[in-house]
């Protein structure tokens, strides 16, 4: 009766948790994802309006598109407006220069005050007219253009156009033509002058970048978002018509106009429109966890799993929230689909489907388009559940992204030939994108090792790993304890078969069941299988001593695991392969030799626990069986049938299996399955019929 009250208590408290679990999850949801107002109409450009006729539930201006707007963006770039400053400063430095480069060159040459005076006269003269015409510095784009510049002289501005002005890069060819218009100089005095001119002559009328850009962004900045107005009550689609571009782009300026409404509603509204969200998102949640129930309850009753799931699930959605935050546009750049993958690592596929789907169903509320992001998400992740189902290389990661990357190109370019009936509109960005998205995919690696750090879980690629023989633990098994290494190959074999056929995880059952006996390695010839030399040390040990050393190989087992950092779910099966049964050889022993004597039995009796799995007592029975079959005298049909129901038997009324998530038609198929695996090993054959009838006539 107390037993049973116990059962009840957990099995209330196991729920309660998920409960409490579900209900956590979908507050962190709900707190980092926006609450809006949902559109109840989902629509794509080129298909039909299926809904009821649209009219304009209130005023809304038509939003431009992205491709106008930035098309917009072009034009203005393209007739963008140049700035120049006129510089004062350069003019009487140009002149100062000049004067004392001539004085200078009179000196030089001894030329008389009225030679000299007549340099400087008409040097200043033609260098005051290069100056007031202009001398614009050079600037590719301007100098190509003939547009018009705006020249900027003490806080005036004023339009010119750009062929009225000198170009610095022509000066040489300016100043001699000036110079040569002047007659009264003979060539030395033109020559001496146009050096001289050449030379100080810069720039007057400066570009101004600063000043040219500034009025870019500002104009850009002041492009009107929107085009024209709906007024409210006015028809925007029919049912049945077909949503054009134009059509499409009012729709969606309504729905982003009444998702958006959300920001001026009052406190009521606001809350209503969270309570909504969150019971949406609890009744996912709750789908998800009793689907798990149904399906596979060794992970519902597991903590560390489904906390695994939810984290995952709250990974993929703060990741997705914090993309649209930055901009919508790159929300295919999210690897969503490493919600399967992740999941796969550790789960089965069913499990792995069915938490993607609810994950891309959560964020679906928070994204454009929802219809369409869930379609390309959906397809995406079932492909790459599909190019992991047998995972066995960590390089099968890259299959998966390019497998990712290609279907989501088909799709796009499938969506963009119902929406666009062509592919001259085709966003070249959107393959970079999913690019970008499938390489990411690769982080798989990195984070399924950090997973498996932090939930002290493994995944089915370490298993993989734990899985290969040729590990130094397992080496120095077979070269210590050889006996007892075939032992646990042979048992891996036999586990691994059974739990493909009742359901199981297979590679968890391997990986286990070659390490289960590794204690052996402390005290190897204390076990029969060990023992080639016919020398038998329990000889010289009480059955008390002798039980100890067998029991102390479970103990033992747990610090190696520990020292070659095994995972504790491989662990597990070290601890559990005998539960709590006893070392009958010597403890029947003990009776036989002291019928009188009371025996203390916890010293004959192995720590357990006892299996908590399918696959736990998968391994429990078949270690027991397959170790007391090598000590049959005759491998029978019969002998090896009564050898497996007798031994199973007695661990279930040994009562062994109570924690374990295993049916007694589990049990029945494992007792059927291991006698025919003992027959092929043992190759029992089937007894043929003798012939007694040699003399019959046919």
């Amino acid at each position: 009766m107390k037993r049973f009250t116990d059962n009840n208590k957990h099995y209330y408290l196991l729920r309660f948790n998920r409960v409490l679990q579900v209900l956590i999850t979908a507050a962190l949801i709900v707190l980092i994802t926006p609450t809006k107002s949902a559109f109840k109409y989902e629509f794509a450009q080129g298909q039909y309006w299926k809904h009821e006729t649209l009219q304009a539930p209130f005023d809304f201006a038509i939003q431009k598109s992205e491709k106008e707007i930035e098309q917009e963006k072009n034009e203005i770039t393209a007739a963008k407006t140049f700035y120049f400053d006129y510089n004062n400063a350069a003019n009487t430095k140009m002149t100062e220069e000049a004067e004392k480069k001539i004085l200078s060159l009179a000196d030089k040459n001894n030329l008389t005050e009225s030679e000299r005076n007549k340099l400087l006269s008409l040097s200043s003269q033609i260098l005051n007219n290069i100056i007031k015409h202009g001398v614009i510095s050079h600037h590719a784009d301007v100098q190509n253009d003939d547009r018009s510049v705006i020249v900027v002289n003490n806080n005036i501005a004023q339009e010119h156009e750009i062929d009225e002005f000198y170009d610095i890069k022509d000066i040489e060819k300016i100043v001699n033509d000036n110079v040569e218009k002047t007659t009264s100089l003979t060539d030395k005095e033109e020559n001496t002058i146009a050096d001289v001119l050449i030379k100080v002559i810069s720039p007057n009328i400066v570009f101004n970048n600063e000043k040219t850009e500034e009025i870019l962004a500002s104009q850009i900045e002041d492009i009107s978002k929107t085009k024209g107005l709906v007024l409210k009550n006015q028809k925007i689609i029919a049912q049945g018509e077909t949503i054009t571009p134009d059509k499409y782009q009012i729709l969606s300026s309504l729905k982003n106009e009444y998702e958006g409404l959300h920001l001026d509603k009052g406190d009521k509204e606001k809350y209503l429109a969270l309570t909504g969200q969150y019971i949406l998102i609890i009744i996912a949640l709750g789908a998800m966890v009793l689907f798990i129930y149904n399906t596979d309850k060794e992970i519902f009753v597991n903590n560390k799993k489904i906390i695994l799931i939810f984290f995952i699930i709250l990974m993929m959605v703060g990741l997705t929230v914090g993309v649209l935050h930055i901009n919508q546009k790159y929300l295919y750049v999210v690897p969503l689909c490493l919600t399967p993958i992740l999941v796969r690592t550790f789960f089965d596929t069913k499990v792995s489907l069915y938490v993607f789907l609810v994950t891309i169903i959560i964020i679906g509320f928070s994204v454009p388009n929802s219809f369409e992001f869930v379609f390309y998400q959906l397809i995406a992740g079932m492909m790459a559940i599909l190019s992991v189902e047998h995972l066995e290389k960590r390089v099968e990661f890259f299959n998966t992204a390019i497998i990712v990357f290609a279907t989501y190109s088909v799709i796009y370019l499938a969506m963009t030939l119902i929406q666009e009936n062509s592919f001259k509109n085709l966003d070249i960005y959107r393959f970079i994108y999913f690019a970008a998205n499938a390489i990411m995919i690769l982080f798989a690696f990195p984070i399924v090792f950090i997973l498996e750090k932090i939930f002290s879980l493994v995944s089915e690629m370490s298993l993989m790993e734990y899985s290969n023989t040729d590990s130094k633990l397992l080496r120095e098994l077979s070269v210590k304890a050889p006996g007892t290494f075939q032992h646990c190959v042979q048992v891996a074999n036999i586990a691994e078969d059974l739990i493909h056929e009742i359901g199981g995880n297979a590679l968890l059952v391997r990986a286990g069941s070659l390490y289960h006996d590794i204690g052996k390695l402390t005290t190897p010839m204390y076990f029969v299988e060990n023992q080639n030399s016919g020398l038998n040390p329990h000889n010289e040990l009480t059955n008390e001593e002798s039980a100890g050393v067998i029991i102390s190989h479970v103990t033992n087992g747990i610090k190696l695991a520990h020292k070659y950092k095994l995972p504790e779910p491989i662990i597990d099966f070290i601890r559990s392969h005998h539960g709590t049964s006893k070392t009958k050889y010597f403890y029947n022993k003990e009776l036989n030799e002291h019928p009188d004597s009371h025996i203390d039995e916890s010293l004959y009796t192995y720590p357990g626990p006892k299996p908590f799995s399918r696959e736990t007592a998968v391994l429990m029975m078949v270690d027991s069986v397959e170790a007391a079959s090598r000590s049959l005298k005759e491998h029978s049909e019969k002998s090896i049938s009564d050898l497996v129901d007798n031994i199973i038997d007695s661990q279930i009324a040994d009562n062994q299996f109570t924690n374990a998530n295993i049916t007694f038609e589990d049990v029945d198929n494992i007792k059927q399955l291991l006698k025919k695996k003992l027959q092929s090993i043992y190759h029992v054959r089937i007894e043929y019929p003798i012939n007694n009838m040699n003399g019959r006539k046919n």
